[in-house]
């Protein structure tokens, strides 16, 4: 997914003469903390809420921020590209432009969030694993190996370090299987620590056992 995907319709740029009012006014509806200014088709400056709320009585253009490289993004970058880029800068929206650096529209991290949510295997039918491995010992191919041997393919991952003194990681399978009770046996005896599953109680599987993973996961 790329960001000529996630233009917004609700969203639009300022103009040189707008008041900083209009502008934080704008920014309070849309909910972003930043509008591109735009002029002759061009981003030639981004004003921050930051830097205008002791200004209202000022014109956008004397507010604003001409270093336009970071609030701007190509229409060819990845999703995974703009999250990176809004963290670093701690942005929530950005400006989209064309190879000849023409305005094409402002993308926002709440569109972005929803529309992958969207679009992303999170929706499918399936159950959630997570587990608890050292950095060290991580490997997805292993991982995937048990998973497939056990009629279950990973269809989305994620990985959260927990930054403590062994490296640890907790690694969020979500499987295109409802019950998965034979694989987190097998990851068991592989031994993998799951500490969280939301997968229904199959018949042949103890609540008990269900009941245990939950305090792991809500105690790691």
């Amino acid at each position: 997914m790329f960001a000529i995907q996630f233009l917004s319709n609700e969203t639009f740029p300022l103009k040189k003469s707008d008041s900083a009012e209009t502008a934080l006014l704008f920014m309070s509806d849309w909910k972003i903390n930043e509008l591109p200014v735009v002029e002759g088709g061009k981003v030639i400056g981004f004003v921050r809420e930051s830097l205008l709320l002791d200004k209202e009585d000022k014109r956008v253009e004397l507010c604003m921020d001409i270093n336009t490289e970071i609030y701007c993004t190509s229409e060819h970058m990845h999703v995974f590209e703009i999250i990176s880029r809004m963290q670093q800068y701690q942005l929530n929206s950005l400006a989209v432009i064309n190879a000849d650096e023409v305005f094409l529209g402002i993308i926002c991290a709440k569109d972005i969030s929803a529309k992958t949510y969207e679009n992303s295997s999170l929706t499918q039918m399936g159950s959630i694993l997570v587990l608890e491995v050292a950095a060290i010992q991580y490997s997805l191919a292993e991982i995937s190996r048990i998973c497939e041997s056990n009629d279950a393919k990973i269809i989305h991952l994620m990985i959260e370090s927990l930054k403590d003194e062994n490296n640890t990681l907790h690694v969020s399978l979500k499987l295109n299987k409802e019950y998965l009770n034979f694989l987190m046996s097998s990851l068991e005896r592989y031994g993998y620590k799951i500490i969280f599953t939301n997968s229904p109680v199959d018949p042949n599987q103890s609540f008990d056992d269900r009941y245990n993973w939950l305090i792991k996961y809500l105690n790691s």
